[in-house]
């Protein structure tokens, strides 16, 4: 009984222990939960502010573990990446280069400049009509697809009739001196041109139409009778009526402002440098600020003239410029291998043919002959041999893209075999290599000269084309004539029995001028002498009409007659390749019909650039 009573005194006095202490631990909490609140609130007191400040952060990374700090690397890395994805595809994806002003494009050319002038450059050199259409604008204009657009002009109307054009002029423009445009300069321009004593090449191109000023800004043309290639004479450099009045018709070509031209164009004169000879070595224009139109991003175009190819490729190739104006075929291979330059092969409005001129050749009046010499041309082996295939083989004289064209033309097939048939009938036989005919008085060889311009590309075709006629026993003679005498001595007197030449067509397909039998002397450039009534006839009356459902049926006609009759041999269409440094950007010409017209749309060429947020 006393050990039950002590077991029970012992475990009171247990319980009792163990309340006091579990009461002594709670009391204990609670003033420790006290005494923090109490520092709390004194902290608060002391540091009103709820974060921590930055020194107490840096004291962060002391207290963190090398796994924590891990962790926390990689979560800021994850925020910094989100943050970037954000910013591109809310800011930066809306960024894009476009182009901005500055920079000079330096270009190579053959020769040296002298007439600045849009009415005499045209008989000048490719030099001479590059530049003035860089400084002088024209009524109408042709945009990069080479259609006719306003230029000088606001807008025009035609008559019923199509004998008035009436134009109605830009009043915001301003001559590169500052003084205004307005219809005096053109009147004044069109007389200027017709008058004989200025000995403009283009003389003849406004016969039979009268220039009319009816206001300052109003023009009216008024034509004898229809002609539906009017319009694209309006292209003509306008020159300034208050610079050029009193110089004398006959001294225009002495003229000051044919070297230091003021026009309206894009491009302004800035200097010139000349060798002790007189002759230009470099030309600067500097953009027009003042332009009607875009004004150019180019600051300048710097002109250097070289004496040959040869050394203006070195030139290119050796970065002292930036472009030539034309890359012979020969040169190409040069650029194979070097990535700094583009190559732009632009399809050109010009075929090279064979022109045969019967007056010089008696045998070239038999048109089984023209024939033969036709089968025994291998128009592929050209293409590949001289063109390296960059050119487009034809078979008549309207071009694909222009009025008349037709895909199905009867085609002129290499057939030597036939040739020869044809001739063997006809009673030739050979002696030694060649074709005579005998008759009971005579001995007649089958021989005639081919004629052509000495240029690289031409050379090399006539010397196949000898080789081609003389495999099936023609005898050929070739005559090469340098540039600067194959108009006046050869072409102008119709100087040949059988001529290989290019003829640019322009842009409008008007044949007239190539093959109407009124044509067929000096000025005209009917250079095969061609005569015909029924094509003289749909020549005339496809002119006469603006509508191009006529013109197409009367020069598809035309151009049918014509391959029957055989004047001339059609053999290729050629491009024109135009090197570039791959540092000027913004050029997008397809089709040209000049030379200068690769720089139809030079305002939009560019060397800098920037970089522009669009919303």
């Amino acid at each position: 009984m006393a050990s039950t009573i002590k077991f029970f005194s012992d475990l009171g006095k247990n319980l009792k222990s163990f309340v006091v202490l579990q009461w002594a631990k709670i009391s204990q909490s609670r003033k420790i939960a006290q005494q923090k609140n109490l520092d709390k609130k004194i902290i608060s007191q002391l540091n009103p502010q709820k974060m921590p400040h930055w020194r107490q952060f840096k004291q962060l990374p002391k207290t963190m573990t090398e796994r924590e700090k891990l962790i926390v690397k990689i979560l800021l890395g994850l925020i910094l990446f989100c943050l970037l994805i954000l910013f591109y595809f809310d800011y930066y994806s809306k960024l894009t280069t476009i182009p901005t002003n500055g920079g000079d494009f330096s270009e190579a050319l053959i020769g040296s400049p002298l007439y600045i002038n849009p009415l005499l450059a045209p008989g000048s050199s490719d030099a001479d009509q590059d530049i003035t259409h860089l400084v002088y604008s024209g009524l109408l204009k042709y945009n990069p697809q080479l259609e006719l657009i306003p230029d000088l002009a606001e807008k025009y109307e035609i008559s019923s009739d199509q004998k008035i054009y009436t134009f109605f002029l830009k009043k915001n423009v301003l001559w590169h001196d500052g003084e205004k445009f307005n219809a005096s300069d053109v009147v004044f321009t069109i007389d200027s041109l017709k008058n004989a004593d200025y000995k403009s090449p283009l003389l003849h191109s406004f016969d039979g139409i009268k220039a009319e000023k009816i206001d300052d800004y109003t023009v009216k043309f008024t034509l004898e009778q229809p002609y539906a290639a009017f319009l694209n004479l309006l292209t003509l450099g306008i020159l300034p009526q208050h610079l050029w009045y009193d110089t004398p018709a006959s001294n225009a070509k002495l003229a000051i402002y044919n070297q230091k031209p003021i026009g309206t164009g894009p491009f302004k004169f800035k200097s010139l440098v000349k060798e002790k000879s007189g002759l230009i070595k470099v030309y600067t224009l500097e953009k027009n600020k003042n332009y009607y139109a875009k004004v150019p991003y180019l600051n300048q175009i710097i002109f250097k003239f070289y004496p040959d190819y040869a050394n203006a490729v070195d030139a290119l190739i050796n970065k002292s410029i930036q472009s030539i104006g034309y890359l012979p075929k020969d040169y190409v291979g040069k650029f194979s291998n070097k990535r700094d330059f583009t190559l732009y092969d632009i399809n050109l409005n010009q075929y090279t043919a064979i022109f045969f001129n019967k007056k010089n050749n008696a045998l070239l009046d038999n048109q089984k002959i023209r024939q033969v010499l036709a089968y025994a041309i291998d128009k592929n082996k050209i293409s590949e041999d001289v063109l390296q295939n960059q050119g487009q083989i034809i078979d008549g004289p309207i071009l694909p893209g222009f009025l008349g064209y037709d895909p199905n033309l009867k085609k002129s097939a290499y057939d030597p075999q036939k040739a020869l048939e044809i001739l063997t009938a006809d009673g030739w036989t050979l002696n030694g290599d060649f074709l005579q005919k005998k008759d009971k008085k005579t001995v007649t060889d089958l021989k005639l000269t081919l004629t052509t311009v000495d240029q690289t590309e031409n050379v090399k075709i006539a010397n196949l084309l000898k080789d081609f006629w003389n495999s099936i026993g023609v005898n050929v003679d070739l005559q090469i004539v340098p540039k600067d005498k194959i108009e006046k001595e050869i072409i102008d007197p119709r100087n040949y029995q059988a001529l290989l030449y290019g003829e640019i067509i322009g842009y409008d397909p008007d044949l007239y001028p190539f093959w109407h039998s009124s044509q067929k002397n000096y000025p005209g450039v009917n250079l095969a002498n061609y005569v015909n009534k029924n094509t003289d006839k749909l020549l005339e009356e496809a002119r006469l009409t603006n509508d191009p459902k006529i013109r197409q049926l009367k020069y598809g006609d035309f151009q049918k007659l014509l391959i029957d009759d055989l004047p001339a041999i059609f053999l290729y269409m050629p491009t024109y390749t135009y090197p570039v440094s791959k540092k000027i950007q913004g050029i997008d010409v397809q089709r040209i019909s000049n030379t200068y017209d690769r720089f139809i749309d030079i305002e939009n060429w560019y060397i800098k650039t920037k970089k522009k947020f669009i919303k």
